[in-house]
C-alpha cells in the first residue's frame, strides 16, 4: 500500500476526510577542524497547524502514519532530578525471556535506571559517572557519555550484568580534556559521533576547568582515533543518524539561536555538507524547552525534543507535527518495534503509544 493511500485511510478514520488535499570537507580541513561550509535553504513550514487534537498539532497528513491522535502521554515514573539519554535494549540483546527494556540516566543522582514494560522501574547502574547519553554499539555493549566525568566509556561487562567497570574510549583531544560528552549516535561502520557541550561543567562556558576553546561534535573511530567533525556550533546537544547512514542530525540548544543541523555523510561516514535543518524562534529555555535529544524513525522521519514538547520532521526539514508536552522534554527513544515513544522529561519518564 502506498504512503498516500495509507494517509487517506487514516484521515478518513480520524477526521472523516475522504480526499487528500554542499561543499566537501577535505582531510586538511578535518585535521584543522575548520568550519564546514553550509547551505542555507530550508523547507518552508506552515505557520498554523492543519488540525489540532488533544496534545497533537498536525501540519502535514504524513504525521498520521506515526501518531495516533486518540493517545495521550502517560507518566510511567517520576521523582527523578533530571532524566536524559534513553536507549532501548531489545529482547534479543537483553538475553532474557521477558522482552526488551529501556535504560536512561538520572544525571544529578549519578544513576542509570531501567524501565521494563512488564516489571516497571529498577536501578540499573550506580555510580554511572554522571551519565548522560547512552548507546548500544554493534557488539551489544553499553557506551556511556559521562558528562561530569568528562569522558566516553564502554561498560566492561555484558548488558544483562551491569557493573561500574569501564574502558575509557575518549577523555582528551590533543592533550586537552573534553568538556562534557552529552549525546551520541553510531554509524554502521562503528564510528561513534558525539556532542561535547559545556553543560557538565559547574560554570559551563566560564568554568576554569574548561580546557578546549570550542564545543565540538566529534567522531570516535573504531580504531580509537578521535576527530573533530565540527567545532563551530555554540551548544551542540542531541545527536542522531538516519537509518541509511546518509544524514547526521545535531541539535543546538543555544537559547539565543536554537536550531537543528543536518550533515550529509559519505559512505565512509565523513561529513561532506552541512545545512540548517530547521530553526525555531528563539524564546529562551527555562521550562519551555529547547532543541535537545532526537532519534530517527526507520521511515527517516525525525522525532526531536524541542520547544514545548516533541517535533516531527521529514528528511527535508518540513515540520509534520508537534506533540505538546507540559514538561521540559530532554530526550526520547523508540522501542524495538517503534510502537512506543519514551520521553525523558525533567523529573518524569513518559510514554506515548504510536501507530506500529
Amino acid at each position: 500500500m502506498s504512503k498516500k493511500i495509507k494517509i487517506a485511510l487514516l484521515l478518513t478514520s480520524a477526521f472523516g476526510i475522504t480526499q487528500l488535499t554542499g561543499c566537501r570537507l577535505t582531510a586538511d580541513q578535518e585535521n584543522a577542524h575548520q568550519p564546514i561550509q553550509q547551505t542555507q535553504k530550508m523547507t518552508k513550514t506552515k505557520k498554523t497547524p492543519r488540525t489540532e487534537q488533544g496534545i497533537y498539532q498536525i501540519y502535514d497528513d504524513e504525521a498520521l502514519l506515526y501518531l495516533d491522535l486518540e493517545q495521550s502521554y502517560e507518566a510511567l515514573a517520576n521523582g527523578f532530578e533530571w532524566v536524559e539519554g534513553p536507549a532501548w535494549i531489545s529482547a534479543n540483546t537483553a538475553g532474557g525471556e521477558q522482552g526488551g527494556y529501556l535504560i536512561f540516566s538520572d544525571i544529578p543522582n549519578n544513576k542509570i535506571y531501567q524501565y521494563h514494560p512488564a516489571n516497571g522501574l529498577a536501578e540499573y547502574l550506580m555510580p554511572s559517572g554522571f551519565s548522560n547519553g547512552l548507546l548500544i554499539n554493534h557488539q551489544n555493549e553499553l557506551v556511556i557519555m559521562q558528562s561530569r566525568s568528562r569522558q566516553v566509556v564502554k561498560m566492561h561487562t555484558p548488558l544483562n550484568h551491569p557493573t561500574t567497570e569501564y574502558n575509557v574510549l575518549a577523555s582528551h583531544y590533543r592533550g586537552k580534556r573534553l568538556n562534557s560528552p552529552n549525546d551520541s549516535a553510531i554509524h554502521k561502520n562503528g564510528t561513534i559521533y558525539f556532542s561535547d557541550p559545556p553543560y557538565g561543567l559547574p560554570k559551563q562556558m566560564d568554568d576554569p576547568a574548561k580546557e578546549l576553546d570550542f564545543q565540538g561534535v566529534f567522531q570516535l573511530k573504531p580504531t580509537g582515533e578521535l576527530k573533530v567533525l565540527d567545532d563551530s556550533i555554540s551548544f551542540p546537544n542531541g545527536v542522531a543518524i538516519s537509518p541509511d547512514n546518509q544524514f547526521l542530525y545535531v541539535a543546538v540548544s543555544d537559547p539565543k539561536a536554537p536550531k537543528w543541523y543536518q550533515f550529509k555523510l559519505d559512505k565512509q561516514g565523513e561529513a561532506i555538507e552541512k545545512k540548517v535543518f530547521y530553526k525555531p524562534k528563539a524564546r529562551g529555555t527555562n521550562d519551555h524547552g529547547a532543541p535537545d535529544g532526537l532519534k530517527v524513525h526507520s521511515s527517516g522521519v525525525v522525532f526531536a525534543t524541542g520547544p514545548e514538547g516533541v517535533w516531527l520532521f521529514n528528511p527535508d526539514g518540513k515540520v509534520l507535527a508537534k506533540i505538546k508536552v507540559p514538561h521540559f522534554c530532554a530526550n526520547l527513544a523508540f522501542d524495538e518495534n517503534e510502537k512506543n515513544l519514551y520521553i525523558t522529561a525533567h523529573k518524569k519518564l513518559l510514554r506515548i503509544k504510536l501507530r506500529g
